[in-house]
């Protein structure tokens, strides 16, 4: 049996509860294994009203021992400047506390491992830390933000994002340099550690996963299905807007053309105004806010529409959408790091063209639809488990 280890936990949500984003649940599950392992300490703020989930968070964890504090510090261009000013990104200046910071660094010494869940909660690692630093990425955020740089029209707001995404990579940078271990995805471990030998010597490949569960949940058979697509995301998160807006202005005219009775079914907290608007113009597209349970919907759904233009990361949706088995057309980018191959455990195309015709074929031909349901599910067995990931975990505690 592996050692237990004093362990100190960072992150700057409350992830809870699990079904309001991926990465609150990724980071649920990693909170309440090392729980289970572990003599764990979990640190993390409160934002955006999560302080009504402590105690649910609390009691499903099994955390004992925790400090939270609440922070709401919004994305405005005065806090922009503010950012500057102190030489943050200013996703780390939204997740800054100073309160918080004394706090870790009256506390720091107690630990083996200091374990911190995305880059932003790096600058609370106190500087006379002698223990274990061990980093996970969500992804390289920068890269997302430079690829947001590349679509956006306007000139001075794409001169803005592309300074924050040069922001963030060195500060990305210098923090995995720091630590000891970093647990990213094999895609995302290169664009933060370019050199091969660096990489080898501490990088390790650690998939962001979904609810491993939906493996085993019945597929509907195609037969009992009508003509409904569903994307499930969050809808505050401006990669997944993107994708909504440009998916039903440049493709829905095309699909109702053809399949005159064709939903969308948009799934997700606090949509944002783009994505309500898609719902009041454009008929068949119904925006359903925050659901208790998928499963109201996802056995209802031939086709589970993945349309980002631009992220980084692994994108959870999309193994989410393999573990269901309701076949997924992505971009590239829905399926970047997951070494997936168009046309086998799902449909891949850019162009909206072929994004649309994809989702034609799989309301139609039932033989390819049964085809890329199946494979799906032999690939997120295959590759996509949490207990493959904690193996993996466990030997770099």
């Amino acid at each position: 049996m592996a050692q237990r280890k004093k362990i100190l936990l960072l992150t700057i949500h409350l992830p809870y509860p699990t079904n309001h984003g991926a990465s609150l649940f990724n980071t649920f599950r990693l909170a309440k294994y090392l729980n289970e392992k572990h003599d764990l300490f979990f640190a993390t703020f409160l934002k955006w009203g999560s302080e009504k989930y402590e105690k649910d968070f609390l009691k499903a964890s099994g955390v004992k021992n925790f400090y939270f504090e609440k922070l709401d510090v919004p994305r405005t261009p005065a806090n922009l400047i503010r950012s500057y000013v102190k030489g943050q990104t200013l996703n780390m200046f939204r997740s800054y506390s100073q309160t918080f910071a004394d706090k870790i660094a009256s506390i720091a010494g107690e630990f083996d491992i200091i374990l911190v869940d995305h880059y932003e909660a790096y600058q609370y690692i106190p500087a006379s830390f002698k223990g274990k630093r061990i980093l996970r990425v969500h992804n390289a955020e920068h890269i997302m933000w430079e690829r947001y740089a590349d679509i956006e029209p306007n000139l001075v707001k794409k001169l803005a994002v592309r300074q924050e995404a040069r922001r963030i990579k060195a500060a990305e940078r210098r923090f995995c340099a720091d630590a000891h271990v970093v647990l990213g995805a094999e895609n995302d471990n290169r664009n933060l550690e370019p050199n091969e030998a660096r990489r080898n010597a501490k990088y390790v490949e650690w998939l962001h996963l979904g609810d491993d569960n939906q493996i085993d949940f019945p597929v509907p058979s195609f037969e009992s299905l009508d003509n409904n697509l569903i994307y499930v995301g969050t809808l505050t998160w401006e990669p997944n807007i993107d994708g909504l807006v440009w998916f039903v202005k440049e493709g829905w005219h095309k699909l109702r053309a053809r399949h005159p009775d064709l939903k969308l079914y948009i799934i997700g907290k606090d949509p944002d105004e783009r994505v309500t608007a898609l719902s009041r113009d454009y008929p068949g597209v119904i925006t359903t806010g925050f659901v208790d349970d998928l499963e109201d919907y996802f056995p209802k759904c031939k086709v589970n529409v993945i349309p980002l233009r631009f992220g980084s990361g692994i994108k959870v949706k999309t193994i989410n959408g393999l573990c269901r088995g309701i076949p997924v057309v992505s971009t590239n980018i829905g399926t970047e790091g997951l070494g997936l191959t168009d046309g086998q455990a799902c449909y891949i195309a850019d162009d909206i063209d072929g994004f649309c015709d994809y989702i034609t074929v799989l309301l139609t031909d039932e033989k390819a639809w049964q085809k890329i349901s199946y494979t799906a599910r032999v690939v997120a067995r295959e590759k996509f488990t949490w207990a493959a990931l904690f193996r993996i975990l466990d030997s770099v505690l």
